[in-house]
């Protein structure tokens, strides 16, 4: 499980180190290079919350080994892009992967764990390995690329991926919410279009500025949103 969640994390750090390189071999200008990043963090944030819920319905474990999967033969293909679009797309679509392992890492020791004396020990190390991923993304990263081109860099997660997919498949047992209610259709609708507006508009505040009707109206409609989500919730 904390192989899962150091995947996700050096994902970020890694890619950030990378982005010269890519940006060098690829000829992007910095402003469409920066969506690199800001696709995968942009799907990632919008599609937690429905993440963590359908993996109470349909299983941690489940989420786990679908998530992985997705994640480690999505980033050996980002491997392969040749073209802005595809980088971008490729990287949409890891948030979309990483959305689904993360809420269900943290909610798999809880459960597991539950009336063991090593939870807390468990979760503390769940913790840690965030702070793990942070340093260890552009270490490895600059090895890579201080010997091997720019694709190399996502080879280190798909390579994680399948280590991390072959230890739940063994080790981790099923865990679910047995008695959860049905589908919050309306809830995740809101929470995907409030927390995606305002995590978008954070993103894009560089390039309008605090003050522009962009980010001004999106921090206010992503509010808005925000709040008939709660109402509705």
């Amino acid at each position: 499980i904390m192989a899962s969640y150091l995947m996700i994390v050096i994902d970020i750090s890694i890619v950030l180190t990378g982005l010269p390189r890519i940006q060098a071999s690829l000829g992007f200008s910095p402003a469409t290079l920066s969506w690199v990043q800001n696709a995968y963090t942009l799907s990632f944030a919008a599609l937690l919350l429905p993440a963590g819920k359908l993996s109470d319905r349909w299983g941690r474990r489940r989420m786990l080994l679908v998530g992985l999967a997705g994640f480690a033969v999505v980033s050996a293909a980002t491997a392969f892009s040749w073209a802005l679009w595809q980088l971008v797309t490729l990287r949409v679509v890891l948030g979309v992967c990483a959305a689904l392992i993360y809420p269900a890492t943290l909610s798999s020791i809880i459960v597991i764990f539950e009336g063991s004396r090593y939870r807390s020990l468990a979760v503390g190390l769940w913790a840690a390995t965030s702070g793990v991923g942070i340093a260890l993304g552009p270490i490895i990263g600059g090895v890579l690329l201080e010997h091997y081109a720019w694709n190399s860099i996502f080879w280190v997660c798909s390579v994680i991926g399948v280590v991390a997919l072959a230890c739940i498949a063994v080790a981790v047992p099923e865990v679910r919410a047995y008695r959860s209610e049905r589908f919050d259709f309306p809830g995740t609708v809101l929470s995907v279009a409030g927390v995606g507006l305002l995590v978008w508009t954070i993103i894009e505040r560089p390039t309008y500025g605090w003050f522009s009707w962009q980010v001004i109206g999106g921090i206010c409609a992503a509010l808005i949103i925000l709040a008939v989500f709660a109402a509705v919730e």
